[in-house]
């Protein structure tokens, strides 16, 4: 007869989490890995190509996770292109910051993030774009804790910016 153990499976919580840095940086360096790709974000005005997996996104957002059959995502404004067999599937963003989409990729692998002032609101429309609720709950606590005089005109040019670009 088994008995129920908790999260950490009896273990003390240090030694249960001792892997957790190398998974980490085992993520961080999958999302560098082209090769193994099998998505391709084209962004901004530049076409900047940044390369994903699907599986990746396919459990951290929930723009991917809720497709219908056939379809990769549902992301507001984007175009989804056919691929050849064996090569990634371009999947346009030209709303999209090509420096802070990295930084969301960044977090969609391994959980870590720098929010900045001045690039807080942009992070705030990707995560909710493409369904990350815990950063943009994060981008939300950065602005209502880091506000006040000094940063109220970075935060309100910003917030400026990102409505010019969205017309």
């Amino acid at each position: 007869m088994g008995s129920r153990v908790g999260p950490t499976g009896g273990l003390p919580a240090d030694k249960a989490l001792a892997g957790v840095p190398r998974l980490l940086d085992d993520l961080q360096r999958l999302s560098e890995d082209s090769d193994s790709a099998d998505i391709v974000f084209i962004l901004g005005r530049e076409e900047e190509r940044v390369f994903a997996h699907r599986i990746i996104l396919m459990a951290r957002c929930k723009s991917f996770q809720t497709v219908k059959r056939g379809e990769i995502c549902r992301i507001p404004g984007c175009t989804v292109s056919p691929a050849a067999p064996g090569t990634p599937t371009p999947v346009r963003l030209p709303q999209a910051p090509p420096d802070t989409f990295k930084q969301f990729l960044m977090y969609v692998y391994t959980g870590k993030i720098l929010l900045q002032d001045n690039g807080v609101f942009e992070m705030l429309a990707l995560a909710q774009e493409l369904g990350v609720e815990e950063l943009r709950n994060a981008c939300e606590d950065h602005v209502t804790s880091t506000l006040s005089v000094a940063s109220a005109c970075t935060f309100l040019a910003a917030a400026m910016d990102i409505q010019d670009r969205s017309r």
